[in-house]
């Protein structure tokens, strides 16, 4: 007499678990796209190109006259940075020096000009800032190289840390704010420097403090096109005061050159459409 197993196959039953499941997730992945393009919705963001390059930034604004030569980066450190849209000047101030200190740059090597502004920024401290410029774009989830990072990575500890509002941001678009960092060398033997910085980024035609702000501008999904530039302000062994005063004053002849550089947003933003078709590789 032939045994029945009394217990089911259940091989059946999974595999319409199976079909089943698979049904819901490509209903799903459909609809995610047909509403992604009703929507007109954007995942992914474009790159938009800099109206000028940043080199194309003059070497003097009012009366502030850059001394140092543009370089290259190492490759580590160019990866590190992960844009090649970048500067990094020294600035003096005509008004703080003489033009016989200033004419001593010309025709000089790299190092030999920052020998000689290690030498005026001792003298006179007042009459030296340093600048930085990177621009990133086609990005929508990070927001590289904030100073909080990467001066506490080479040794240095905030000792004072503000968001502020300086009156050269005040009458443009965005949150009129920036962020001020006094840090403090905490290497032994490095020599005690310290280092005033401020900074703060234009994101899609708004200037903006915050770098967590930056990123959710980034991630409006409505944008097709995302850019951001940081700009970085620094002077050396100042008060706080005197810092804030003579950064503030160099931003004020900087930034209407440096937004020259910038994509013209409300024109994307209404035409869709960067000015140039790509961004230079």
């Amino acid at each position: 007499m032939t045994q029945v197993d009394s217990n089911p196959p259940k091989r059946s039953g999974k595999m319409t678990a199976f079909f089943v499941v698979g049904a819901i997730l490509l209903v799903s992945a459909v609809g995610m796209s047909t509403a992604t393009q009703y929507m007109h919705l954007h995942f992914r963001k474009l790159p938009v190109p800099l109206a000028k390059q940043l080199k194309e930034l003059p070497d003097h604004f009012g009366p502030w006259v850059e001394v140092s030569i543009d370089e290259g980066l190492d490759h580590d450190v160019q990866d590190a940075l992960a844009t090649d849209k970048f500067i990094f000047r020294d600035y003096i101030d005509s008004r703080q020096v003489t033009q016989k200190e200033i004419d001593q740059f010309k025709d000089k090597t790299a190092k030999e000009r920052r020998m000689l502004l290690a030498e005026i920024r001792v003298r006179k401290p007042l009459a030296v800032v340093n600048l930085g410029l990177t621009y990133y774009t086609g990005l929508a989830d990070t927001v590289a190289h904030v100073p909080e990072r990467c001066y506490v990575a080479d040794g240095y500890e905030p000792t004072t840390y503000n968001i502020e509002s300086w009156d050269v941001l005040k009458d443009r678009p965005g949150d009129h704010k920036l962020r001020y960092i006094i840090f403090e060398d905490s290497t032994p033997g490095r020599g005690s420097v310290t280092r005033n910085v401020a900074y703060f980024f234009n994101c899609n035609g708004l200037y903006m403090n915050d770098s967590i702000a930056v990123r959710m501008r980034l991630a409006n999904l409505f944008e097709q096109y995302g850019y951001y530039m940081k700009v970085e302000v620094q002077t050396f062994n100042l008060s706080q005061q005197d810092s804030s005063r003579i950064m503030n004053d160099f931003l004020t002849y900087l930034l209407p050159e440096s937004e020259k550089c910038l994509p013209d947003w409300n024109k994307i933003s209404t035409s869709g459409a960067p000015t140039t078709e790509s961004v230079e590789k």
